[in-house]
């Protein structure tokens, strides 16, 4: 196996042309009931992992569990194309559905979530053990939670230690998530040796300051709160809480945006274009890696919400505006 990118992009573009297309994802979004839009996947090369969703009483448990193991068994597929320096890029670019999943974790623990609905919003796709993931998701505790995984020496174990401890102190879960943020791309500007990486984590890092900012609307921003390895110094950073983006459209649009949930959508939106743009631009590097990784990623979610849509009879319209198609 190389320690380069020509042979694993090879091999991944491969893997792309089998992810659902507008038309598979279309009939998904016109299956006339669940048992429809289950046979509809049974057709796709998700059917290896669709068997329990047809058994006796099965419902949505049995498909996230189907949808969660694709997921797992493409990513993992990915890691295995690499060695050397490309398969720890590689790994940092999937360790950020572990800094997803802490960040979960915590919100389920301090909103009393219970430790089956923070299981269930979980993305299989990390770098972090699923018995570790799930040792944390039943702590009644942020300590607990941050004690079951320091024992995996995971590069975020400390952050989420630390952040768990600042959380106590100040009631504000922004102080665990940005510890858990810092410590995320720290380590993965360390890693990266690939420029087209470092270009995008550049981005994201800009887009993470801008919720942030988002998130602090109103309040002056704490300097602490500033995730580095961006665009913005900590003087651009303290002007992002008056809406000065720094020519930054996308970053704009973040701090624009009318509620939390269209600024995570912004950012979303801004991040997917990012990584089309590096895939196009570099297609020697981890560009092509980040895209596919971040167009399965919307699969597995539209697929998700479509489910869902057909399990609970929503209206047609209504479900593809969910989904939008």
């Amino acid at each position: 196996m190389p320690d380069d990118y020509s042979y694993i992009n090879a091999r991944v573009r491969v893997m792309r042309t089998k992810l659902l297309d507008g038309r598979a994802l279309d009939s998904a979004l016109s299956a006339g009931s669940y048992p429809e839009f289950l046979r509809v996947l049974t057709e796709t090369d998700f059917a290896a992992n669709m068997r329990e969703t047809t058994a006796q009483n099965a419902g949505l448990p049995e498909l996230d569990r189907a949808l969660s193991q694709n997921l797992f068994d493409t990513t993992q597929k990915v890691l295995g194309f690499a060695e050397g320096d490309s398969r720890r890029e590689i790994e940092t670019l999937l360790m950020k559905w572990d800094l997803v999943n802490l960040k979960s974790i915590a919100r389920g623990i301090v909103s009393g979530r219970g430790a089956e609905a923070i299981r269930e919003s979980l993305i299989p796709g990390g770098t972090i053990r699923p018995a570790a993931l799930q040792t944390a998701a039943q702590a009644t505790d942020l300590a607990s939670a941050a004690a079951s995984l320091a024992v995996t020496g995971h590069p975020l174990a400390k952050a989420m230690r630390d952040g768990a401890a600042a959380y106590t102190n100040t009631g504000k879960l922004l102080d665990l998530e940005v510890a858990l943020d810092q410590a995320y791309y720290r380590h993965a500007l360390k890693v990266s040796r690939d420029n087209s990486m470092r270009t995008y984590l550049s981005r994201e890092i800009d887009i993470t300051n801008a919720l942030i900012a988002r998130n602090s609307r109103g309040q002056a921003l704490d300097p602490n709160l500033f995730v580095a390895g961006g665009s913005y110094d900590a003087g651009g950073y303290s002007r992002l809480s008056g809406g000065d983006a720094g020519g930054n459209a996308d970053v704009a649009a973040i701090l624009e945006a009318p509620t939390l949930e269209d600024a995570e959508l912004s950012a979303r939106s801004a991040l997917d274009k990012a990584a089309r743009n590096i895939s196009i631009a570099d297609s020697d590097g981890v560009g092509i890696i980040l895209d596919f990784l971040r167009r399965k990623e919307m699969e597995i979610a539209k697929l998700r919400l479509i489910g869902r849509g057909k399990f609970y009879n929503l209206p047609a319209e209504q479900l593809r505006k969910e989904v939008g198609a």
